[in-house]
């Protein structure tokens, strides 16, 4: 893992790690489901990660960008116990806005929003001979938030 801090204080980070991971290699065309899982094995795989991180002046919104590439064939997340494995596989963007309680300046609150595997990569469909399709993915495609307090 490599840090360096960027001017205004955001935060730049590129990470590597290997470990093992459940592959699923393609399959021909009509498989059976029993194909399918006996195809998963573990296996040594890659990652790459890059990241940024920062706090904008003014709103003291935190946000954090990253993109994690591992292997297309990897149905699990690589080395999950790395110390940057906050980050999830693919694209990811994180905001973290205080929300102003009073003309004091305090803050109670702060709304949160999480945007997991925005371009819905790794996703791998097998058609089953019965002509019904499963659909495996190493990392979902969601959108998450809420509101954080402090007391």
């Amino acid at each position: 893992s490599f840090d360096r801090r960027l001017p205004g204080g955001n935060l730049v980070r590129m990470s590597y790690a290997s470990g093992r991971a459940l592959v699923m290699p393609a399959l021909p065309e009509h498989a059976t489901l029993v194909k399918v899982a006996e195809s998963a094995r573990p296996q040594r795989a890659q990652t790459f990660t890059l990241s940024f991180s920062g706090t904008l002046d003014g709103t003291k919104t935190r946000w954090r960008a990253s993109y994690r590439w591992q292997p297309e064939s990897a149905m699990s997340t690589v080395a999950p116990y790395t110390a940057d494995a906050t980050s999830g596989p693919y694209l990811n963007v994180y905001l973290r806005q205080p929300i102003r309680l009073g003309g004091n300046g305090t803050t109670g609150f702060e709304a949160l929003i999480e945007m997991s595997n925005l371009l819905a990569e790794g996703y791998r469909p097998f058609l089953l001979s019965d002509g019904s399709v499963v659909v495996f993915a190493q990392g979902q495609r969601c959108i998450r938030g809420g509101l954080a307090f402090t007391f």
